[in-house]
């Protein structure tokens, strides 16, 4: 590299940081982008992704898009960087009133980091002002995304590539993950609508992070498991559960025991999420107990404790959110808990949103018959979700090569399942196992490596002397209404 660059990075990253050195594979990711290049980063958990897109910005001026997954993780990045006094940021989505809205929108040249979701990008009255913008670059955050959420789940996601054709001048693009597969790399490169992008891929390995795999026999020994140890030993720590009834069963059955616990999912109200979120970063809760809508890129650095309730639908979301656990390198554990019944439950849960191709042909003919594809959706009786996948591809595919893509999409996601069914029942070293999902072996074996290599948990987690609970967390609004007296 260039040693003026060189330096010229290194007074940089002291200015704004006050950083004196980069951390492993943060350096040649900031000089990729300034040097205008395509980019896509693999790096594990806890690396400090974030100062990749946040630190070339300052080189080159102008606003960076950065388009994020979860409105959760995009209020927490905006939170984060207003903590470190950056005053020019702003975040585009549902949580804004009308009126903020409408102010952000009027001052979008004033602002250095601009925080929105696919869905609102590819709305067109926010396209076009965004699109007014001197682009510095263009940053997918959790770019796996795209691959793992946007054929199945949330089809916006593969209508940035189209949003980014409608450029006149296209930016860079950065796409940053901790978790990527060929094939997934290959979906963010197509969609991303990258030329020749330059490729920083680290293994996911995260050596202070020990690893535990546990036969049980079903949910009852699992509950028993869970409150048995929780009792032993502190966290902070995650829970993740497979759907929302588990999530408050384990949180209720927790602060029973004076625990403090919650549970977060999908079907809470925003304020509700945000305030039981805002409680774990703050330290007032020890354990979440969650659906996999919590945690991704959440910067909480002391979680010491990521246990799974269920069997993860994919090795990428098992890495992703055991990889929320030590993200300060302290020494943490990760403990997934397998039934044999897992597998079914996963292989339903994982396709259970998705059209079967028979849907799909009796969507299109209704449609055809000149149904709106709403009404075509109310008579099926689908989804939102399913809904919203139907009319992609169907739009962009025609009837029966949509009902096909259904198909194909149900098998990938059975063979991913089946993939951590072998990791769950087979034997060896689970780290070995896991990595090697990836294609990656460990540089090396931990002291506290897994329970198949051997684990003390006394050299990894803290006792519980006391349960430490406070008693009757309230929620947001009863605590408006003890701080104004009503």
């Amino acid at each position: 590299m260039d040693m003026t660059i060189r330096e010229n990075l290194d007074s940089l990253l002291k200015r704004v940081t006050g950083f004196d050195e980069f951390r492993e594979g943060q350096e040649e990711v900031i000089r990729s982008v300034i040097r205008g290049r395509d980019t896509i980063a693999v790096l594990p958990t806890g690396a400090g992704k974030s100062l990749c897109y946040q630190l070339p910005v300052y080189a080159l001026g102008g606003t960076v898009l950065i388009v994020s997954p979860l409105l959760s993780l995009m209020e927490d990045q905006v939170a984060q960087l207003k903590m470190k006094g950056e005053k020019r940021v702003a975040a585009l989505n549902s949580y804004l009133a009308p009126k903020e809205r409408a102010d952000v929108l009027a001052n979008l040249g004033r602002y250095r980091y601009l925080f929105t979701s696919p869905e609102m990008l590819v709305q067109p009255h926010i396209s076009d002002r965004i699109k007014r913008l001197r682009l510095a670059y263009i940053v997918a955050d959790e770019a796996h995304c795209i691959s793992q959420w946007g054929f199945d789940f949330r089809p916006d996601y593969l209508r940035m590539r189209e949003w980014l054709g409608t450029l006149a001048e296209r930016p860079p693009v950065l796409a940053l993950t901790a978790t990527a597969s060929e094939k997934a790399i290959r979906d963010i490169a197509d969609y991303l609508l990258m030329e020749q992008p330059e490729l920083f891929i680290h293994p996911p390995d995260r050596p202070n992070i020990a690893m535990e795999l546990l036969r049980l026999h079903g949910r009852e020994e699992k509950t028993e498991w869970i409150l048995d140890n929780l009792s032993r030993w502190k966290g902070p720590g995650i829970i993740y559960v497979q759907s929302r009834k588990r999530a408050e069963e384990l949180a209720d059955l927790l602060s029973s025991r004076r625990i403090r616990a919650a549970a977060f999912h999908a079907g809470m109200e925003n304020e509700d999420r945000i305030l039981v979120q805002q409680q774990f970063l703050n330290g007032e809760l020890e354990w979440i107990c969650a659906t996999n809508a919590f945690g991704m890129g959440i910067n909480k650095p002391d979680i010491r404790w990521i246990i799974h309730d269920h069997l993860p639908a994919s090795a990428a979301q098992y890495i992703q959110e055991i990889g929320r656990a030590g993200r300060d390198g302290g020494q943490s554990l990760a403990t997934l808990l397998y039934a044999e019944s897992d597998a079914d439950t996963a292989a339903f849960i994982a396709v259970d949103d998705l059209p079967e191709p028979e849907t799909v042909r009796f969507i299109g003919a209704c449609v055809e018959e000149g149904l709106t594809i709403e009404e075509a959706g109310e008579r099926a009786g689908l989804s939102e979700t399913a809904l919203r996948v139907v009319r992609y591809w169907l739009g962009r595919l025609g009837t029966e090569s949509a009902a096909t893509q259904m198909e194909r999409l149900a098998e990938a996601k059975r063979k991913e399942i089946f993939s951590m069914v072998r990791f769950a029942e087979g034997g060896g070293c689970i780290r070995s196992k896991a990595l090697g999902l990836f294609g990656y072996s460990p540089a090396s074996r931990p002291d506290q490596c897994c329970s198949e290599c051997g684990l003390v948990p006394e050299r990894i987690l803290t006792g519980r002397t006391t349960a430490g609970n406070t008693p009757g967390l309230l929620d947001w609004r009863e605590r408006i209404d003890r701080l104004f007296g009503f």
